[in-house]
């Protein structure tokens, strides 16, 4: 991914995902989240009991989009189509919790609540827009 678009997500702490219930309908909820670079995946502190993971408590992946950029001062975008999934192996957990809570220290105190779950977004397209001062987009193949 262009180093652009990672810069973008580093500086960047919230953003808004999008999931599919288990009737199919979406759903959208603002998260705060971190990332990795390589391979990108997204990772995402909820609780196991939100409207939002009810169809991934089986840890299958499932279709979703992210979104992130907010600012009417920025005029910058990033807008993902991927799959997510619910993180059940423990390992897996620790080094997303490394990550996580790097950026976001604050909610490490429920780490080990038992409602504590963590998302795992993973890009299959990606498009990263500025429209300001110039209009570019940057966008996977």
């Amino acid at each position: 991914m262009d180093k652009k678009v990672l810069d973008f997500l580093g500086k960047h702490r919230v953003c808004t995902l999008t999931t599919l219930l288990e009737d199919g309908s979406p759903h959208s909820a603002v998260m705060h989240y971190s990332h990795k670079n390589e391979p990108l995946e997204v990772y995402i502190m909820t609780e196991n009991t939100s409207k939002k993971v009810k169809a991934l408590l089986d840890g299958k992946p499932r279709k979703a989009s992210l979104v992130t950029g907010f600012s009417e001062e920025e005029w910058i975008t990033l807008q993902m189509d991927g799959e997510v999934r619910a993180v059940k192996d423990k390992e897996e957990l620790e080094k997303i919790h490394e990550v996580h809570f790097e950026k976001h220290p604050e909610p490490k105190k429920w780490k080990d609540d038992p409602a504590t779950l963590f998302l795992v977004f993973t890009p299959t397209w990606w498009r990263y827009t500025e429209y300001k001062p110039e209009f570019v987009t940057i966008e996977s193949k």
